[in-house]
């Protein structure tokens, strides 16, 4: 299923908790991580056949109500990106989406900050300008702009050509800007920006 489709289909609710059984039925995994605990009637759950995470509620009805999978950077963004020798994790990147449950979004934006915290230990994980879900878009201003204020991370910038690092926020804000600009409007390019926790890139 295309990424696309996974974020309509969740946004309506008698889709989204159809879709929760049968991924319960079928390749759904309750499982844990680090540091990761979720309150009563929610389960955190994996799935068995790729690298997707979801927090689900415990009903009989289930319903999903966030959502994040790993998939891998397109070829020619990981070669370009290969080139720069302290990103020595695997790239990924991440697809988010989040319910709109009104009384849910804080303890959500908790929980994403955890999944990503959790992720990066293992991964440096790639932006690109394509389709971002409304979700997607606050979820990775917030690990932005926390990878900005912590020194050991690092925000790196690949245009396809030249790769460098990014300062601080207010250096990245234009770039952000034109990487919102251009999912809104479907509009591809080679512009990937990479979230790493390998310290050594400062100087």
């Amino acid at each position: 299923m295309q990424n696309s489709q996974i974020t309509v289909l969740l946004n309506d609710n008698s889709l989204n908790r159809e879709n929760s059984k049968m991924f319960m039925n079928y390749v759904g995994k309750v499982c844990s991580i680090p540091g990761f605990i979720l309150p009563e009637p929610y389960r955190l759950v994996s799935s068995v056949i790729c690298n997707e995470y979801r927090i689900i509620s415990s009903d009989p009805d289930p319903e999903t109500l966030f959502l994040i999978r790993l998939f891998d950077l397109p070829s020619d963004h990981i070669l370009n990106l290969s080139n720069y020798s302290s990103l020595n994790k695997k790239l990924t990147q991440c697809l988010v989406w989040s319910s709109l449950v009104p009384s849910q979004p804080d303890a959500f934006q908790f929980l994403a900050t955890k999944f990503f915290d959790y992720f990066l230990n293992h991964y440096n994980i790639g932006i690109t300008s394509g389709p971002m879900t409304l979700a997607s878009a606050h979820f990775w201003e917030g690990r932005l702009t926390s990878a900005f204020m912590n020194p050991k991370m690092n925000v790196i910038k690949s245009d396809g050509q030249e790769i460098f690092l990014i300062p601080n926020w207010d250096a990245f804000q234009e770039d952000w800007s034109e990487m919102i600009l251009k999912s809104s409007e479907n509009i591809q390019d080679q512009t990937v920006i990479v979230i790493s926790k390998d310290n050594e890139v400062k100087t």
